[in-house]
């Protein structure tokens, strides 16, 4: 039975019985999207019921969705290229796009503009293609060159593809190693595309999709990858741009708190040397080095020790003034900590000792820095022995790091809530004793700081994201490997 015999007998069926509810949806094949502007569209929706009960409708909706059995395609297996080991040569890269602007409201935009920051931190050169007239300068080599016209959805401007055929071919030349596109994909993207695909210029090609492509387009060409931004859809992906999944890569979106944040520079040497990024346990701890054992940092790294004893990653960063007076005690607080397993550098560090010509944070770290490392901590243990009233305890906990307040030190505690905090034993001068400075006291410590950590999965998830998404992973283990694959 055809589908107008099927819908002729099913209207008479309902109207015989008397009781319906019936949906229907007409799409005017003559109209396009582009009419959605003017109030318009190429759908039009209808809904008939006679005598029939408004609960009875949801489910006799979600009945005839399921009748139709849709099911969620299946991924697909992705190519993924090998980490590149082997020092190369850095490349001069061109990247070609249809913007004029890019303001940080402008999503693309600015994860363009983060790709050329990521792309010229690693060495390479870049040069930047932007529409004619265009005054952007983002701190690279910029190339006003691509045609700018009003741009209609579907609709090949052949004199304008001859145009930027013409610049394609004068501009890319044999210096250039690779071109990144970006976005060429969308409707009305269509001549800058085809002009792409025949300008025949012998360079390794990367096109890059930003966002889903809606209806099925062709952008099959030599010597070229196709680079979308999850796994899970790269099938769909690679039938609607009429390529073979075999040819689609993935990169994700980089989301670097260095970059989101701003950070100082000092900031982001710090996490870099650290690899905070790896790290599941962070405390930042801003002291004076001459007041180090008021501080209790003894006690501090004896807890850290059994955290990565508990078999976490760790990092205690101790933002440190005054480190040219003491740098004698700050050699024994590292030896120290060595003893009890952490590693110089890379589980534990004094800012002092990064000080460099570049960074000359000898004397103390600006303020900025230690507030902005505060923000991707998630702990803070204070054994301090006198206190009365501390910022670092405020300031910590603005940051929502766990806090552990000494509870031989009242005085703490009237700026916690008691019940948001843990408390362990570290003696004062108000309390002096030598209980629950034993490794077996430390490590029940440790244990329920994990305990905590763990339930947090707002920290989790952040953790995760940053260890995924941070600059280094996503060009060491995503980018860079494509950029040096062989087309």
């Amino acid at each position: 039975m055809n589908n107008n015999e099927t819908l002729a007998n099913l209207v008479e069926e309902a109207k015989k019985a008397g009781s319906y509810y019936v949906a229907l949806t007409i799409r005017d094949k003559d109209k396009t999207k582009r009419d959605s502007a003017e109030g318009g569209g190429d759908l039009t929706h209808y809904a008939l019921q006679e005598d029939f009960p408004i609960d009875d409708i949801v489910p006799s909706i979600d009945a005839c969705v399921r009748s139709m059995n849709i099911k969620p395609e299946q991924p697909v297996q992705v190519v993924i290229p090998e980490i590149v080991y082997k020092k190369r040569k850095p490349m001069k890269i061109a990247i070609i796009t249809h913007f004029n602007r890019c303001p940080d409201s402008f999503s693309p935009g600015k994860a363009v503009k983060n790709q050329i920051k990521i792309l010229r931190s690693y060495g390479h050169e870049v040069v930047f293609f932007t529409q004619e007239g265009s005054t952007l300068n983002i701190g690279c080599e910029m190339r006003p060159v691509v045609p700018k016209f009003k741009r209609q959805k579907n609709i090949v401007n052949e004199e304008i593809k001859a145009k930027f055929i013409d610049v394609l071919r004068q501009e890319l030349t044999d210096d250039f190693d690779l071109a990144i596109t970006h976005d060429f994909y969308i409707d009305d993207c269509i001549t800058y595309r085809e002009a792409v695909r025949e300008c025949g210029v012998p360079i390794k090609w990367l096109h890059w999709a930003r966002s889903g492509v809606g209806r099925p387009i062709n952008y099959k060409m030599d010597n070229a990858r196709y680079v979308y931004m999850n796994y899970a859809d790269v099938g769909r992906f690679a039938n609607r741009i009429g390529v073979s999944k075999d040819l689609v890569r993935v990169v994700f979106n980089e989301k670097d708190p260095s970059l989101m944040f701003r950070w100082n520079p000092v900031t982001k040497m710090i996490s870099d040397r650290m690899r905070l990024w790896e790290k599941d346990v962070i405390q930042v701890y801003p002291i004076c080095t001459t007041r180090m054992d008021a501080k209790g940092m003894n006690s501090v790294i004896r807890v850290f020790a059994q955290l990565k004893n508990a078999g976490k990653n760790v990092a205690l960063v101790i933002c440190n003034s005054n480190g040219r007076k003491r740098v004698k005690e700050i050699d024994s607080k590292l030896e120290f900590a060595e003893s009890l397993g952490l590693v110089r550098d890379k589980d534990i560090c004094f800012t002092s000792t990064f000080a460099n010509e570049e960074y000359k944070i000898e004397s103390e770290v600006p303020h900025e820095v230690v507030s902005q490392l505060f923000g991707v901590s998630n702990l803070f243990v204070f054994p301090t022995s006198a206190e009365v009233c501390s910022n670092v305890l405020l300031e910590a906990s603005m940051s929502k790091n766990l806090i552990v307040l000494n509870s031989d030190l009242p005085s703490l505690f009237d700026f916690a809530d008691k019940n948001s905090v843990l408390s362990h034993p570290f003696t004062s001068a108000h309390s002096i004793h030598y209980s629950g400075r034993d490794d077996a006291s430390n490590m029940t410590l440790a244990k329920q700081i994990i305990g905590q950590l763990e339930s947090n999965k707002a920290d989790k998830q952040f953790r995760h994201v940053w260890s995924v998404h941070n600059i280094h992973s996503i060009y060491r283990e995503m980018l860079e490997p494509i950029l040096f694959e062989d087309i």
